[in-house]
């Protein structure tokens, strides 16, 4: 709780403002009954009637100042509301943006967006309304039960009772509902999980005529959170019916024993009056009070949560004291005995891995699917570090550098290439937003996409869907090039970056990348030999460790892996010559 208390440190002046405009709501709540009182005694029952207009004047002053100070409040916790909500998700995001790849290997996008949005809205709800609220209603509280005493300490007694027993029964309903709300809260989680991965395959669900199936699979979820909602409510409502009654046999109670004490005189009328409006007004506040702490029920899972993900440890992160690259970098790449294993997995993903890169130089790198080829460039950015070994740039552990400045160095193509809504222009310079228009052009016309960009009905101002839809997967890899060359690292890491494209483009773009790995480090992962073929070097992964490295003619002369898939690759591309080829119709002579 102070943890969370913390986020109305910056806005505490709003917070005072808040606390004394509820201040003056709670009294002027108790003021209205005593006036009430005062015009019963003194005016009707002492036929003052002179009085009765000075008396109204002041009720009419009151109920115009509460409404005014209402007004204010309203106001004032909307917008205490908004901000906390804005200061909660920026912390949030903040984290999501320094967590290490492992957090989002085992974690859902759609657990997290829950988080973002459910969450932080019930922590808004109780930061705001139920914390300032429930101060409030403390007030009127202590407020009425002192105004209360001072008309009747008989009928304060009669009403303490009740009272009591009515907050004992709030609280004891506010533990019990404390476990469902934590599992309303997963279950809402796991409504949003199914949903996203829903819509982000949707073409998939489309392509195997399976809308049927996911629309029970989202039900069944949408049907939990109902039932929970649905258990909670009954659980709530069941202790309510016993205790809204307390305060209606309260009133029974408070009206027989107070006409009693008017009928003997040891009670004005309108002090009775007053003592059954303070009455209702404890009563009210302690109901109040109570129905609050349900919802902190909900909110206190909520900020539990929230700090869960606050809490998640940054593994990955920049030295207090980061070595600084002298000059500008080089780009010579080494592996030291590097191994590597993800946290769910047991088997090593990389084992033994001892590599040299010179600056300048070009690598390519090869094996079956799961050999280990994007985890070991991963390495080299740091998105993971290494189970043993060390893996050095420019001599350097990765481990000692700044992140920002060492991710500045590199420039990445991944074989899924990811795209934001927004402009192929913004696209293409997400990595330097300030890239003036003619040097995003140039980068596009390397990567051999200005062509097609053009074509585009507003060019490079075109506005792409969300993971770049409308384009194809080869000409979001070529926008994917042209953002890494824009860039102009100095070392640059094509993941399978050609796998989308044919064979006219794949040629077009072997020769831009040829003039764009002049003097870069270049590391290339392909499945396609054809592309790998210049590289200075070549390692071919398998389970994780380096069976066969060299040049491509050597390797092409082994009898390994390397030269087996090469054969396999021709004679592929032999039969879709063949295929190509027209039939040329043979003449029988007669």
């Amino acid at each position: 709780m102070p943890r969370l208390l913390a986020f109305l440190k910056p806005h505490r002046k709003l917070v005072i403002a808040l606390v004394l405009v509820n201040f003056f709501l709670s009294a002027m709540l108790i003021v209205a009954p005593l006036v009430i009182k005062a015009i019963v005694d003194d005016v009707i029952g002492a036929r003052r009637l002179e009085l009765l207009l000075p008396y109204l004047a002041l009720l009419l002053l009151v109920t115009g100042a509460r409404a005014a100070a209402t007004y204010f409040y309203s106001y004032g916790q909307n917008a205490l509301g908004q901000l906390v909500m804005t200061d909660v998700r920026a912390a949030l995001y903040r984290k999501l943006l320094v967590l290490p790849y492992s957090f989002y290997d085992k974690e859902q996008t759609g657990r997290l967006m829950s988080r973002v949005s459910s969450d932080v809205e019930s922590t808004r709800i109780f930061l705001s309304q139920i914390l300032v609220e429930s101060l409030n209603h403390a007030t009127t509280i202590v407020l009425a039960t002192i105004a209360l005493f001072e008309q009747s300490i008989v009928l304060a007694l009669l009403a303490a009772g009740p009272m009591v027993a009515s907050g004992l029964a709030m609280y004891f309903a506010h533990r019990r509902l404390s476990e469902p709300w934590a599992l309303q809260h997963q279950l809402f989680a796991k409504m949003s999980a199914t949903l996203q991965d829903s819509l982000a395959g949707v073409k998939v669900v489309k392509a195997f005529a399976q809308e049927a199936q996911e629309e029970r699979k989202f039900m069944a979820t949408v049907a939990e959170v109902r039932d929970g909602s649905l258990r909670i409510n009954d659980l709530w409502n069941r202790r309510w019916a016993v205790i809204g009654s307390i305060g209606r046999f309260m009133q029974l109670l408070m009206i027989g024993v107070g006409g009693y004490m008017v009928m003997g005189g040891s009670l004005t009328l309108g002090a009775l009056v007053a003592a059954i409006s303070l009455s209702l007004l404890l009563l009210g506040a302690v109901n109040a009070l109570g129905t609050q702490l349900n919802a902190f029920s909900q909110t206190a899972t909520a900020s539990v949560r929230i700090f869960e993900l606050l809490d998640e440890p940054v593994t990955i992160r920049s030295p207090a004291r980061p070595q600084r690259l002298d000059g500008e970098l080089r780009g010579e790449i080494e592996f030291e005995q590097v191994s590597f294993s993800y946290p769910t997995s047991r088997a090593n993903t990389l084992q033994d891995i001892n590599l040299r890169i010179p600056a300048g130089s070009s690598l390519a790198v090869v094996g079956a699917t799961g050999s280990g080829k994007s985890t070991l460039v991963h390495l080299i950015g740091r998105f993971y570090d290494p189970t043993a070994g060390r893996v050095l740039v420019d001599g350097r552990d990765v481990r000692t550098l700044d992140l920002a400045e060492l991710r500045r160095q590199i420039g990445m193509v991944a074989q899924d290439a990811l795209l934001f809504s927004a402009t192929i222009a913004e696209n293409i310079a997400f990595g330097r937003p300030d890239a003036p228009r003619e040097a995003i052009e140039r980068a596009a016309k390397l990567a051999q996409a200005h062509d097609f960009i053009v074509k585009l009905p507003d060019g490079y101002d075109t506005k792409i869907g969300e993971r770049g839809i409308g384009l194809s997967g080869g000409q979001r890899q070529r926008i994917a090039i042209a953002r890494a060359i824009l860039l102009d690292p100095r070392i640059l890491i094509l993941d399978d970056s050609m796998s989308a494209v044919d064979a006219e483009t794949e040629k077009l773009l072997q020769a831009a990348i040829r003039t764009v790995m002049q003097g870069r480090t270049t590391i290339l992962i392909a499945h396609r030999l054809s592309t790998v073929e210049q590289a200075d070097h070549i390692i071919v992964l398998r389970g994780g460790r380096i069976v066969e490295q060299g040049t491509h003619v050597e390797l092409a002369r082994s009898s390994g892996y390397y030269r087996h898939v090469l054969e396999m690759q021709r004679m592929s591309a032999a039969e879709t010559m063949s295929e190509a080829l027209p039939i040329t119709p043979q003449v029988v002579g007669v």
